[in-house]
Parts: structure tokens; C-alpha cells; sequence
């Protein structure tokens, strides 16, 4: 039966898939409803017949205390009284101004407002018995009310006597410092943890006598404490058990946490993933009962979140098993003294992780209308990944959600690459919540169909710097990919950005080393996406235009293009919304090619910029960068000087501005896309080291201070960037 996922914080899941160790005399019950009167309302038996002969209802109930007749639940709507014997229900209202309470062991609930406590013994039935006192009420034992009083810090024990009258009883013998910590372990018995200056002790209170009877030192606060006739025991460090035998003092120390079951002759042994008991492992199995008379170990369950003891020699268990599902089950002892499980509670749902419903974008285009990844489960999950795979390239993305309910793709791959267009397979993981059995998964497909951007040679709408190694590979590196290997490493904080070590390329092609000079002019043929030319050795320029993630195969533009010594594009220098090409020639003249969208004939006639432009011994194009009325050009010195020339939009440029000196150390200077107000930003490179420079759109001074990064530029990886 499916129901919707509903997600918890991270703590609070922890909390649930562990046994609850502290065997209390009451569990708390604050309803958060509106304010209701606390009488409990009888309902008609609930018992059924189904795929469990003999087990009722037990679907969204937490479990809390448990007495010899039946036990008492939280649930979806309100709070329950259960008997065992047919099922049948007895609720009580939630409200705010009422906290309920059950008695550990016992058929007794405990309804709080104010000063006044009234006691419903389920068991017996009739008239409740209202007790008013000023006291803090702390724990309830059986029909008695264990209470401090505020203003002295002294226990006192509060019932009401079969006459009517209101018996007041102060505890003697506790001993000194503040009692804060209450384990009513069993009926009759109250054990009491106190501290004064970082000084623990556990004192164990006869409710008869009101008498303190037993006291034990502890090094630390026991965070549980549980007692028998016979034995005591409370945690002294986490994960630990320490058992004392009442009448010889004699203890044993044990490496996991435990609690008396089944009479206090038995331990039950708990654990969040497994339990290792005497150095054997039970994987799945939290609950692990151990023997105290001949050490026999028995496993039960596949999962157990809470834990009770009806005090009539059995163990009540809210958990299951993978065979028949999730719901309470009773601990006894078989014909053969063996303990064995029957489910007497029936959850109605699986004890699998099951991924019922994934909703998932068909088509992601990172526009800022994608949905969110939304998805439900059967149970609550303990953490959800979400891994996308492009279905051209192998390449992946995993997306994590540990509390919250959804998860947004941002639309990078690992390690801050922009995902590609195309199309995508998916598969969402779900880890159960309760730690145990295996991870629900869903799977599926969708599209990703973002825009172009300038730059973009391998189809992700992010710019690219192209890079030819030794070997003459040309490949395309992500900058956004680039960038990341700038950022700190030393953060330690929950989504701190990725650090890239080693950057990964796209491979565009091979056999470049034929080319002399090579640019990126932008599109000059009419496709979607930027296109790329190069001059052979025989000064022929060849035109290679884009297809998503790969170069096509080059077309001819034409010869003579040996004069040049430089060539740069990626303005576009005309506003026709195309980029255009310039090239030096070796007498310094700067020429303009503006281009056609035509792959066939790409560029028209060249139209003389000007003369002096020997000068500079490096160019580069990277499009608007001041915000004149059309594309910039970049120029660098022999000095290192590096000067701003603005486009006036018809291919000429106006007077030149220093940027400013020390750019000689960089071997190559590229465009580096836009950022996010649209201008023009550069990325630099060298031997010593890289940067980038984001665009200002200020003649004054149109770059912000670099952002350095790591990459060195070399004469084998990263021989040639443009």
C-alpha cells in the first residue's frame, strides 16, 4: 500500500531507526491539535483477519509504554490505548494544553493540564482518579505520581488512596545534588539519576517505602538506566552496557547497548546498522536476544524502533521483518525457552524501501523555469542521490538530498562542467530511513535543451577556451571548469564549492599540427553554435563549422593567407550578430573580414583597418567589453602593455586606452564568454600561472583584479589556447 513520502531532518531520523534503550516508567504525549478535553473516547474493537491471522490495525502508530493488557501508541489523528486481547481501541483526544503519559508496565495513562493529572486505568476501567498538586510531575509508576518539587528540588511520591484522600510522601535517603534524569525501569521501582558539580549517581527508589534503597556512582550521565529484582544496568559510555547483579555487586561491562527483556533474564542487544554480540555480526538484525543464564543468542527482526516491556515476561517491538512486513510483535519464550517473534500489530506496509513516484522535468532548460526533482517513498528516506548520465558521452552528474524534500540540478556535471544537450537517463536512489534492507530505485529519461553561448564548442551554453596539445588534439575546456580549480580547498562547510584538480577536456579532433594560425571567429556559417579557421603551412584558411559536441569536417575558404602573421575573432565588429575576423598582415596592417553566415563563401572582401600594428605581438576579440556600439579589440605590446581598442561597429575602432602594463608574462590572452551582466570577460595564461578577468563595462577600467588559478600553460598539454 503506498502512501506519500514524508521527510524528516537528518537527527531526527537517526533517532528513529534506534531502539529506544531508556525503558521509562512514562512516555510524554503532547498533541499538537486543538484544545480538547481529556476523557478517552472507547472505540468498537478494530481486531481483523488478514494476511497475519490474529494481528489489528498497527499502521502509523509510534509505540510508547506498555502494561500486561495492552499498550499505548501515538497516531496519525490522536493518541491510543490498544488491548491485545481483541484489538479494540480506546483514544484520546490531542490538544495542546493536555500531555498524556503512559506508565511503563503498567495499564495506567496519565492525562496533564496544569496542576491536574487524571489517571485512567485501562485495565479496570470505571471512574478516572484526578489528582491536583503543585508539583512537576516527572514520571509515573503504576497509579503513583513521581513529582519534584521546584522550589526545595525534593522527589515526592503522589497518589490518591482507594478512600479519596491525597497521600503526599517525600523521598528520603536520595542522595545530594539535583535529581534530573528519571528511569522509571519497573513497577515499584523508580531509578533516579542525580548530579551535583559533574558528580553522577544513580539512586534506586522503592515507591512503597519511599525510600531510597540503592545507590551507584557513575562517571558520566548514564543517558539510560534500567532495573529488575535482580539486576541494574545504564550505559557508562556510548555504545556501552554496564550490569550489576543487585545482590552480589558483581558487574560486567558489555561493548554494545542493551536492556533487560523477558523477566531480566535476557538481554535485548541493539544496534543501528548491525549488532556484533561476542564478536559475530548480525547484519539487519537490530534486535539480538542474549541470555544472561547460559549466553545463547537469538536473533529477531529485521528492524526494531522502539521498544517496550509490558512487565508479564514478554517484549513489545515496534519494527518488522522483510517477510512479513512492518507492525508490533510480541517477544516470548517458545515451548523450549527459546524467544520468538509474533506480529500481534499489523503496519500494512512493507518493510522495503520502495520508490513509488519520481517527478522529474521532461526537458531541463536552466532558464529558471525547471521544477524541482520531487519523488515519493514508502517509507521515510535517509537520504536520496539522483544521478544523471548523458546518453552520448557516458558522463554523469550525482545529485544528493539529505533534508530536503526535492532536489534542483543547477546544471553542471561533476567537477562544475555545464551539461550537455541531448539526452539523459536517470536513476534516483532512496536509502530507508529505518538503516535497514536493501535502497529503493526508480529510473527513467529526459531531455536537456539549453540555449548556445558565444564560445560553446562542445554544446553545454557555456564558453569554452579550445587548446591544442603536441600531439596536435584539439579539445575544448569548460572555463566555468577552469575557474574551479581557484577555489578553496580548506572549506569545510556543507556545499562548498568543488575544487577541479585535474581538468578533463572535451576532444573537438585531431591533426592540428597542420595549422600555423588558428581563431575562433564565432559563427560564421549559420549553425547554432561558434565555428573555428585555421591556416595551413601552405597558407590556405579552412573553415571547420560546429556540430554540438564535435568540429565538422573543414571546407576551403582560400589561399594567400600567408601574409598574415596574427589573426583573432570573436567580435562582431559589424552588428550584423555574427562574429567577424581581423589579421595582422607582416607590414602591420590591420585588416577586417566581416562575415557572411555563408559556409561556402564565409567572409566578404577585406576592408583595411589601418596601418601600426606591428607593434603588438598578441590580438585578441572577445566581443563587447566597454559597452560602445560594437565589438572590442584587445592589443598587447611588445612591453606588456596591454591597450583597449573600442569598436565603433562598422569594423573601425576608436582611438586606443591603456588597460595597463605586466601582461607580457601570460603566452596567450582569449575571450572567455560573458558574464552574468553581459560584458565580456578574458581568460590569461602562461608558464607561471593562469587567470580570469571579469569585464566591467568601463573604458576607465574595464577588468576587475584577476582571479588567479593554477593552470600552467606548457609545450605539451597546453601548447596553444585560443
Amino acid at each position: 500500500m503506498s502512501r506519500t513520502q514524508v521527510h524528516t531532518p537528518r537527527f531526527r531520523l537517526t533517532a528513529a531507526v534506534t531502539v529506544a534503550l531508556a525503558a521509562t516508567t512514562a512516555a510524554t504525549l503532547a498533541g499538537p491539535a486543538a484544545a480538547a478535553p481529556a476523557a478517552p473516547t472507547p472505540a468498537a474493537s478494530t481486531a481483523q483477519q488478514g494476511a497475519h491471522e490474529g494481528a489489528f490495525p498497527f499502521r502509523d502508530s509510534v509505540l510508547t509504554t506498555a502494561g500486561p493488557t495492552g499498550f499505548l501508541a501515538v497516531r496519525t489523528g490522536d493518541i491510543a490505548w490498544t488491548r491485545y486481547a481483541d484489538g479494540s481501541t480506546t483514544t484520546f483526544p490531542r490538544s495542546p494544553a493536555v500531555t498524556y503519559r503512559g506508565a511503563a508496565g503498567a495499564d495506567v495513562v496519565v492525562a496533564s493540564e496544569g496542576t491536574r493529572h487524571t489517571l485512567h486505568d485501562m485495565a479496570v476501567g470505571g471512574a478516572p482518579v484526578v489528582i491536583d498538586s503543585p508539583y512537576e510531575l516527572r514520571e509515573v509508576n503504576g497509579s503513583t505520581l513521581v513529582m519534584t518539587d521546584r522550589a526545595t528540588r525534593e522527589l515526592h511520591l503522589v497518589s490518591r488512596v482507594p478512600g479519596g484522600e491525597v497521600v503526599d510522601r517525600k523521598v528520603t535517603g536520595m542522595p545530594s545534588g539535583v535529581a534530573w534524569q528519571f528511569y522509571g525501569s519497573t513497577p515499584g521501582t523508580v531509578a533516579v539519576e542525580t548530579s551535583q558539580a559533574d558528580r553522577f549517581q544513580l539512586a534506586l527508589v522503592d515507591v512503597a517505602t519511599a525510600t531510597t534503597v540503592e545507590t551507584y556512582a557513575l562517571d558520566r550521565h548514564a543517558g539510560f538506566a534500567q532495573v529488575t529484582p535482580d539486576r541494574v544496568l545504564w550505559e557508562p559510555a556510548y555504545g556501552q552496557t554496564k550490569v550489576v547483579d543487585r545482590k552480589t555487586e558483581q558487574a560486567q561491562t558489555l561493548p554494545h547497548r542493551a536492556q533487560f527483556a523477558l523477566g531480566g533474564d535476557w538481554l535485548a542487544i541493539t544496534g543501528q546498522d548491525k549488532v556484533v554480540v561476542d564478536g559475530v555480526a548480525y547484519p539487519n538484525k537490530p534486535v539480538v536476544l542474549k541470555s544472561l543464564k547460559d549466553g545463547r543468542k537469538v536473533p529477531l527482526l529485521d528492524l526494531a524502533s522502539q521498544v517496550a516491556s509490558p512487565d508479564d515476561g514478554t517484549l513489545l517491538v515496534s519494527g518488522g521483518t522483510f517477510a512479513q512486513g512492518r507492525g508490533l510483535f510480541r517477544i516470548a519464550l517458545d515451548a523450549s525457552g527459546t524467544p520468538a517473534s509474533t506480529m500481534i500489530g499489523d503496519g500494512q506496509s512493507p518493510l522495503e524501501m520502495t520508490v513509488e513516484h519520481v517527478d522529474i522535468p521532461s526537458v531541463f532548460r536552466f532558464d529558471g523555469t525547471d521544477k524541482p526533482v520531487t519523488w515519493q517513498t514508502s517509507q521515510p528516506d535517509l537520504g536520496v542521490s539522483l544521478e544523471l548520465t548523458h546518453v552520448a558521452t557516458g558522463r554523469t552528474v550525482r545529485l544528493w538530498s539529505y533534508y530536503d524534500t526535492f532536489i534542483r540540478w543547477n546544471g553542471d556535471f561533476d567537477e562544475v562542467v555545464g551539461a550537455y544537450n541531448g539526452a539523459y537517463t536517470w536513476k534516483l536512489t532512496a536509502n530507508p530511513g529505518s538503516g535497514v534492507g536493501p535502497v529503493g530505485v526508480k529510473t527513467g529519461t529526459t531531455t536537456v535543451d539549453r540555449a548556445t553561448a558565444p564560445r560553446d564548442f562542445n554544446d553545454n551554453a557555456r564558453p569554452d577556451a579550445l587548446v591544442r596539445d603536441s600531439s596536435g588534439n584539439l579539445s575544448a575546456y569548460d572555463l566555468s571548469h577552469l575557474r574551479a580549480m581557484g577555489n578553496s580547498p580548506d572549506c569545510r562547510d556543507e556545499g562548498c564549492p568543488p575544487v577541479v584538480r585535474d581538468p578533463k577536456p572535451d576532444v573537438l579532433g585531431t591533426g592540428w599540427n597542420t595549422y600555423t594560425l588558428m581563431a575562433s571567429p564565432g559563427n560564421l556559417a549559420g549553425a547554432a553554435s561558434d565555428d573555428v579557421v585555421g591556416r595551413d603551412r601552405d597558407g590556405v584558411l579552412w573553415l571547420h563549422q560546429s556540430d554540438h559536441q564535435k568540429l565538422l569536417p573543414r571546407t576551403k575558404v582560400g589561399g594567400g593567407w600567408n601574409v598574415y602573421d596574427k589573426i583573432t575573432g570573436g567580435s562582431d565588429l559589424n552588428g550584423d550578430g555574427r562574429g567577424d575576423l581581423l589579421a595582422t598582415d607582416k607590414d602591420g596592417v590591420l585588416w577586417f573580414y566581416a562575415s557572411t553566415g555563408d559556409a561556402a563563401a564565409p567572409f566578404k572582401p577585406r576592408q583595411k583597418v589601418g596601418g601600426g600594428w606591428g607593434g603588438y605581438n598578441l590580438l585578441t576579440a572577445p566581443g563587447n567589453i566597454a559597452g560602445a556600439s560594437g565589438g572590442d579589440l584587445l592589443a598587447r605590446d611588445k612591453d606588456g602593455v596591454l591597450w583597449l581598442y573600442l569598436g565603433k561597429g562598422d569594423g573601425t575602432f576608436t582611438a586606443r586606452r591603456e588597460v595597463g602594463g605586466g601582461w607580457q608574462k601570460y603566452t596567450h590572452i582569449i575571450p572567455a564568454g560573458r558574464n552574468g551582466r553581459g560584458i565580456a570577460d578574458l581568460y590569461a595564461i602562461g608558464t607561471s600561472g593562469s587567470a580570469l578577468y571579469t569585464g566591467r563595462d568601463d573604458t576607465t577600467r574595464p577588468f576587475e583584479p584577476a582571479y588567479a588559478l593554477p593552470l600552467r600553460g606548457d609545450s605539451t598539454r597546453f601548447q596553444t589556447f585560443f
